[in-house]
């Protein structure tokens, strides 16, 4: 739920603490959220682990997207509460040295104060994709090859943990998974696909070995957000297929 840090106010994630009240009501592990919406957000957190954008300088009205520095410290994420902080690196984007020497700071200060640290590392290729639909896709062995070396290069240059693009197939995103040496969690993506598609790339992403999913808004733009996200955890922590997790979602 850090999207608003690019996009500004968008439909379900208006009300960060009506948001974050319906996750702790389900069996969800955490939230990816800015530091100033973890400061409303306390009061109502209950057990989730909390995972702070630490890193900002683009928005959805600019025109240097790849160009996204460090906003916080490590120091005040700690400080703050968080568990855990993410960052965004694009590989293979113009800036990618600067990006990668951020990525590398930040994993010192991370085991410096003892937060793990989130690399989301998306290949430039791929980057439209992540924000919007795109007109022409990869192939998914093509894909899964970008991925897997900016799942890499992460682990290589210090993240504990990986987020990124599923790869469209379970063969080609286990090849992700199995060299990127440290877990690998699937980011979501613009949203639109059906609640049965959803589920069925959760499962197909833990059968491949992901540790995890992070979606966003394919499950906060959904009216029925809380079954959604109590679906996907029956498939992520109970090992329930796509099928069985979906009689948790009632119509629409």
């Amino acid at each position: 739920m850090d999207h608003p840090v690019y996009f500004g106010p968008m439909e379900g994630i208006e009300d960060p603490v009506a948001l974050v009240k319906d996750t702790a009501s389900t069996p969800a592990d955490g939230v990816l959220l800015t530091l100033a919406t973890m400061n409303k957000v306390v009061d109502v957190i209950g057990s989730l682990g909390t995972i702070a954008r630490i890193d900002g300088t683009h928005t959805r009205l600019g025109h240097n997207l790849v160009k996204i520095h460090q906003i916080h410290s490590v120091e005040l994420a700690l400080a703050s509460g968080a568990d855990a902080c993410i960052l965004n690196i694009y590989v293979g984007a113009e800036n990618e040295h600067d990006l990668l020497g951020k990525l590398g700071k930040v994993s010192e200060d991370c085991e410096r104060w003892g937060l793990p640290l989130f690399g989301e590392m998306i290949p430039m290729e791929a980057l439209a994709g992540h924000y919007g639909p795109v007109e022409k896709k990869m192939t998914p062995d093509e894909l899964a090859e970008q991925v897997a070396t900016a799942a890499r290069v992460g682990a290589e240059i210090g993240a504990d943990i990986i987020k990124c693009n599923y790869t469209g197939t379970r063969d080609s995103f286990r090849h992700v998974v199995d060299t990127a040496t440290v877990p690998v969690i699937v980011a979501g993506g613009p949203g639109g696909d059906s609640v049965a598609g959803l589920l069925q790339i959760v499962e197909d992403c833990m059968a491949a070995g992901a540790a995890g999913i992070i979606f966003g808004r394919n499950v906060w733009k959904r009216p029925n957000r809380v079954e959604v996200l109590n679906a996907i955890c029956a498939i992520v922590h109970d090992g329930k297929s796509a099928a069985e997790a979906a009689t948790c979602v009632s119509a629409g």
